[in-house]
């Protein structure tokens, strides 16, 4: 008669486990037997049963019988422990001790490093890092911090790549208590891969809020440490004077305190203020920047939607070109008459 074992997770640790167990069973009362009559009565998936076996082979529980092709004998529990456990010990005695020889070994020539930046830098730390380390030395800063995380993310909508990136390495500073304080562009409101991972930071305890307009990308950790765009490239300066780190989070509590909290795509069409904003903040923008790339840069949008808002513009205020939109913007601002809403 056949038994039918329910496997509540096939694919999942706790299948195969309960699989292996269920054969090793078959193996303890039939002794040396072939891979049929092992898994004859169990009626178990195949792959699983397959996931099964060879992992009993791994662990040297089942072994081939010495000159019967095909055929499994079990091995003593408590001898193919022994074979097995002491090899993995050692691997991670051994990786823990290479991990402690090159920890320290940076550590002695950080402190030669140190010296010299304190020789002949008098002011401060300020380290160009190359874009191929930054994600490396961001992920260490992440590891480190304690207290506070504030970052400036102009630029719109971020790549789902990045997101995914930041997502573990953000999720588990806010699980040891980091206060975390992110700004971004209206226009990332509207995309739906940000939305969706802002929703899942502030529900872990993140505050998000929007401007119009930002400073370059900023991180500023514990207030101790900040890394800002590099000037001449595609890296990243990381900064360590107190004096400028200070000076860089009082430009982002500024921000913060001028920004509007976080809200859907849905709500911000619905309220209206995001939409108003924006385009308060292109008519000033069109005073200074002849081309619409240019403004749209600025705001991290597109080009596209750049034009629809300056067409929206043109209409509330009547322009016939866009000359006249210009001549118009520069009457409101000054309070010359023209429309003072825009």
């Amino acid at each position: 008669m056949t038994t039918k074992h329910e496997v509540n997770d096939e694919s999942g640790l706790d299948g195969v486990t309960h699989a292996m167990r269920l054969l090793y069973a078959v193996a303890l009362r039939q002794g040396a037997c072939t891979r049929e009559e092992l898994l004859g009565d169990l009626d178990l998936p195949v792959p699983l049963a397959e996931r099964a076996v060879r992992r009993l082979e791994e662990l040297g529980l089942l072994v081939p019988e010495p000159g019967r092709p095909g055929v499994y004998t079990r091995r003593l529990l408590e001898a193919a422990e022994a074979r097995a456990v002491p090899p993995l010990r050692r691997a991670v005695r051994d990786a823990q001790t290479q991990i402690d020889t090159v920890r320290g070994e940076f550590a002695a020539l950080r402190e030669v490093r140190d010296a010299e930046r304190r020789a002949g830098d008098r002011y401060g730390e300020l380290l160009t890092v190359d874009a191929r380390d930054i994600d490396a030395i961001l992920e260490e800063q992440a590891l480190e911090c304690r207290t506070e995380v504030l970052t400036a993310q102009p630029g719109g909508p971020r790549p789902v790549g990045v997101l995914d990136q930041a997502q573990h390495r953000d999720m588990a500073m806010l699980e040891r208590g980091v206060r975390m304080r992110t700004v971004y562009q209206h226009s990332a409101r509207f995309n739906p891969a940000t939305e969706a991972y802002v929703e899942r930071l502030t529900e872990a305890g993140a505050e998000v809020r929007t401007l119009h307009t930002l400073f370059p990308r900023l991180i500023v950790f514990d207030r101790r440490t900040a890394f800002t765009p590099a000037h001449d490239g595609p890296g990243a300066l990381r900064i360590s004077h107190q004096g400028v780190v200070s000076f860089l989070v009082g430009a982002f509590e500024t921000a913060w305190r001028a920004a509007a909290p976080f809200a859907s795509a849905y709500a911000s069409r619905r309220e209206g203020f995001v939409i108003s904003d924006m385009q308060r903040a292109i008519a000033r923008l069109l005073l200074e920047e002849p081309k619409d790339a240019a403004v749209a840069r600025h705001l991290g949008i597109s080009e596209r939607s750049c034009r629809q808002h300056i067409a929206k513009l043109m209409t509330q205020l009547g322009a016939h070109n866009r000359t006249h939109l210009g001549f118009l913007l520069a009457s409101a601002l000054r309070g010359d008459g023209a429309d003072a809403s825009v």
